[in-house]
């Protein structure tokens, strides 16, 4: 639970957290899933990328963020993982695109214990559940207590259902929250992590399916999303009718995402024999490299 992050650091980071909600005019109740709206209208462009880790992997995939020279920004999402997960990592990455530094190019997985990223995870948490705001939530339901040394691990755990799905943070986030908060003990926090939160036959899990099962389903759901958002197949294609690519470097552009010319209303420009051909080489092109 020892963080190297100095308490100077985690004030400031709460701070800069609440100033970009202020920013954005969110507020400070729950930003979830509306976080993918947020990145768009910032102009950084989400590219969804399924990657399966092997079961002993350390440090798997969760998100890559890519600037090209201050003016292009990216960020690659592993939907291979929880949707909750993906919120998570969204906001960590939204604390490189805030906070830029020297290095370009950042995962969420590189070195999850070296400074810089012990920021970002802290800001995630921050910036998806502000801690007044927790503090305001528990102490309403606590009779304005912020200690919940005293409650029995079912209450801990209906609590906890409750603001995951309101708030759309990991479990395992809002444990640490809580223990950031100081609100739960050492024996507490410990026992809350030994949980199988995505087992479905888990008595948590039974607790988040009373909660809001439709949001609690959806959380705990690999969205297994593929390609780009739709604005960034326009800005493609405005390629290709602007004369900058060719025909070929389009579909194989857009078979990289397994979307096909035909899609887009884009056929005219030589016979549906042809086009064929030059898919299935290129999807099959794009099979062998895998």
């Amino acid at each position: 639970m020892n963080s190297i992050l100095s308490e100077k650091q985690i004030f400031e980071i709460g701070n800069d957290a609440k100033k970009r909600r202020r920013e954005f005019d969110l507020g400070m109740g729950p930003l979830g899933d509306n976080i993918f709206k947020l990145i768009r209208e910032l102009g950084i462009h989400l590219i969804f990328l399924p990657v399966k880790t092997e079961g002993n992997d350390e440090h798997p995939f969760s998100a890559l963020f890519v600037a090209f020279e201050e003016k292009s920004f990216f960020i690659g999402l592993n939907t291979e993982d929880y949707l909750d997960k993906q919120i998570f990592a969204l906001a960590h990455e939204l604390d490189h695109y805030f906070d830029p530094t020297d290095i370009h190019v950042c995962r969420i997985s590189d070195d999850p214990n070296s400074p810089r990223e012990l920021k970002a995870n802290r800001f995630a948490a921050e910036f998806l559940l502000p801690t007044d705001q927790l503090v305001l939530e528990i102490k309403n339901v606590n009779q304005g207590n912020l200690d919940l040394h005293r409650w029995k691990h079912t209450a801990l755990l209906r609590l906890i259902a409750r603001l995951h799905c309101e708030y759309k943070l990991p479990y395992k986030a809002i444990v640490r929250r809580f223990e950031e908060v100081g609100s739960i003990n050492n024996d507490q926090y410990e026992l809350l992590l030994q949980e199988g939160v995505r087992d479905r036959d888990s008595l948590y899990y039974s607790i988040g399916l009373s909660m809001d099962q439709t949001v609690f389903e959806m959380l705990n759901t690999q969205t297994k999303k593929q390609g780009i958002e739709g604005d960034d197949f326009s800005s493609i294609i405005g390629n290709y009718e602007e004369g900058l690519i060719s025909l070929s470097e389009l579909m194989e552009d857009l078979a990289l995402f397994n979307k096909r010319v035909e899609e887009f209303g884009i056929c005219n420009e030589i016979d549906d024999e042809n086009i064929e051909e030059l898919n299935e080489f290129l999807l099959g092109h794009k099979d062998n490299e895998k």
